[in-house]
């Protein structure tokens, strides 16, 4: 699961992290007991190396250059982060025309009063009980207002939406849920039978009148991202806000949005001619005069591309725009071939991660 996380939501594995050491504090002696404490490690290992063709890269990116993402206050201030606290009602009602919706919902909230009754019953699974109660109570508490969260440091920011803390407190008290029926039908019988009836009944009755969702999905065509330059159906690279845009290139936007899909001279004579582009691949002829040429090339600099110049490997760098640049010597001509590739560290991590998995496979099987 952790692995999956990992591969799908950067700041959903952060979170879960922490909670997860939490709950690993609050156990600390059943953690240092041989058994526990050897499967813990074997399984980290395992997730590391699993995922690895995905962290490592990005480890290897966020070394090479600066890219809007890793600065500060790029993905959430403190006063965005503030203003998407909840009120209270919030957590119960949906007013007409809100977006989203962030009810906790009468299923939850039915299954956690069976909690009156438990309290009494509980003979076991105490602590585990408390835990995933208080955990789901401070998950929802987080979510709203009144959760002290401007006396935080900014990087307490990086979660961007408060209201994500929902998706952990849905999950604490599926927990606690499970506990409740568990502990309250001990023995199946004819009076369970008539709770579970009960129960299904009231489950039914909280989805008369849900919110339906019939908001239409867009078109891409449809859609208009970052006008920067007034043309209709504008698009740029990156993602979301383009916060996966090198530094230099999102300080750039309307150079990006109007630039040109050529080889660009930045210094010196050249002369460029049979310029093919297909997608990440390019060939051109070039041609130097008297000056050694400094070229800005169509693609936006990130790690992984490869430039050859006559079939000889030559050194790029990042252009003040936020572009793959290269020097050509002068009096040189021949062909210059770009294609991307990928790097070193993305090739050997993709095998390392099929080989982890496969070892992972057998590692269960044998243990199972």
């Amino acid at each position: 699961m952790q692995c999956g996380l990992i591969l799908s939501h950067n700041i959903s594995t952060v979170l879960t992290t922490i909670l997860a050491s939490i709950y690993c504090l609050v156990n600390i002696k059943n953690i240092f007991t041989t058994r526990v404490k050897k499967g813990l490690i074997i399984d980290i290992i395992f997730i590391l190396l699993i995922t690895s063709f995905f962290w490592m890269p990005l480890l290897e990116t966020k070394f090479l250059t600066n890219y809007r993402v890793y600065e500060q206050d790029a993905m959430s201030t403190k006063e965005s982060f503030l203003s998407h606290t909840l009120a209270i009602n919030d957590l119960f009602i949906t007013k007409q025309g809100n977006l989203f919706v962030f009810e906790i919902g009468l299923p939850v909230i039915l299954m956690l009063a069976f909690s009156i009754l438990t309290f009494r019953k509980l003979e076991e699974n105490e602590k585990e009980y408390a835990f995933f109660l208080l955990a789901g109570l401070t998950s929802i508490w987080m979510t709203t207002k009144y959760f002290p969260w401007k006396f935080l440091p900014n990087g307490a920011y990086i979660i961007q939406l408060p209201w994500r803390m929902l998706v952990f407190s849905t999950f604490f008290f599926a927990i606690v849920a499970s506990i409740n029926m568990a502990t309250l039908i001990r023995k199946f019988n004819g009076k369970d039978v008539f709770m579970i009836a009960i129960i299904c009944l009231l489950y039914i009755a909280t989805r008369h009148g849900a919110i339906p969702y019939s908001e239409e999905v867009l078109n891409v065509e449809d859609e208009s991202i970052s006008a920067v330059t007034g043309h209709e159906n504008e698009w740029l690279p990156g993602m979301g806000r383009l916060e996966y845009l090198p530094s230099k290139a999102y300080e750039n936007t309307f150079y990006i949005a109007t630039r040109q899909d050529s080889i660009l001279t930045l210094e010196g004579d050249c002369q460029i001619q049979e310029y093919v582009k297909n997608g990440m691949h390019l060939t051109a002829k070039i041609a130097t005069q008297e000056k050694n040429a400094k070229l800005e090339l169509p693609y936006i600099y990130y790690p992984g591309y490869i430039v050859r110049f006559d079939g000889m490997l030559i050194n790029t760098f990042e252009t003040e725009n936020g572009f793959l640049g290269c020097d050509i010597m002068k009096q040189e001509e021949g062909e210059l071939e770009i294609e991307y590739t990928g790097t070193s560290l993305m090739k050997i991590t993709k095998i390392l991660s099929i080989f982890a998995l496969i070892a992972y496979i057998i590692y269960v099987w044998k243990k199972h």
